[in-house]
């Protein structure tokens, strides 16, 4: 057995759902599952009785339970002492961060970090979606935060999620679409569209929209300055896609965002690491305290 599915399996125990356990863990549902499963295989048993009300333990999990509960315990505390005791040293974290996050989170995260954990300096490194895929690839201890959109996630990599938008149809006031309480996606099939460069998944995600309407999208303009094409907009030169916090109104004066009518269009931040586990515990310290801080 090893400590890692034990410890899993004390976390499922506590909770009447894998989905609310997995989010205390850090992991996906879907690992969270495959690691009891695979306990269970090897004890020869059933852990859990599964249904639609949730989980609960079976007498052999009740056992279990029983027997490690308290070892898990004590031995996370005698890890978090020791990392209490070397985290009180001066410490560089670095990660790579898509552009355009910390415009629609909030900068100001990482100030209220370094000013809680004084011995921590974050270094943020800005690449492109693609370039943050490549770094979090080099080691296990690179992790990165980047747009996530829904049909890529889990696909690569494993993943917090810290936030998903609306995306919103931006327009000029004098544009048709301006004056609809919501657009479908598919009227967009014959529109040209100022667009995020191809090194985005925020393109790739408006591409796969589009894909899902059945027709592909025809880009007018492409950049990877987002104030670029807002401000093409807000000169009546085009239509874009973005998130509400993208757009600054005391500039953009004849700009209007549309609400699509499918709530389902959306965009996705996440942090993406190969392993929660294999990061170091100011890594997932960070992590943890910007998942938390965000609304």
């Amino acid at each position: 057995m090893e400590y890692k599915h034990i410890e899993y399996f004390i976390e499922a125990s506590k909770h009447s759902s894998m989905s609310k356990a997995a989010e205390e863990l850090f992991i996906s549902q879907q690992a969270l599952s495959r690691s009891i499963a695979n306990l269970e295989d090897e004890l020869g048993c059933v852990l859990f009785y599964r249904s639609s009300k949730g989980i609960s333990l079976t007498a052999d999990g009740e056992y279990l339970y029983r027997n490690f509960a308290h070892k898990v315990e004590e031995f996370n505390l005698s890890i978090q002492n020791a990392i209490d005791y070397f985290e009180s040293k001066p410490v560089k974290l670095s990660f790579c961060c898509a552009p355009l996050i910390f415009r629609s989170l909030d900068p100001e995260l990482l100030f209220e970090f370094e000013e809680q954990f004084p011995n921590i300096t974050l270094e943020m490194l800005e690449y492109s979606d693609v370039n943050c895929d490549a770094y979090v690839e080099e080691s296990a201890s690179h992790f990165g935060m980047i747009a996530i959109p829904e049909n890529r996630h889990g696909e690569r990599f494993d993943f917090t999620l810290v936030k998903t938008f609306p995306l919103y149809l931006i327009v000029h006031k004098d544009h048709p679409h301006s004056k609809e309480k919501n657009v479908s996606f598919s009227k967009l099939k014959d529109a040209r569209v100022l667009m995020p460069d191809k090194n985005s998944y925020f393109h790739k995600m408006v591409s796969h929209y589009a894909k899902k309407n059945n027709f592909k999208l025809q880009s007018a303009f492409e950049s990877s300055d987002a104030n670029q094409l807002i401000s093409l907009v807000n000169k009546g030169r085009g239509i874009t896609i973005n998130v509400e916090k993208m757009v600054d109104r005391s500039i953009y004066e004849n700009v209007v965002l549309v609400p699509f009518d499918d709530e389902s269009i959306t965009w996705s931040i996440a942090f993406i690491y190969q392993n929660f586990d294999a990061l170091s515990a100011t890594a997932k310290k960070f992590i943890r305290f910007i998942v938390d801080s965000v609304e």
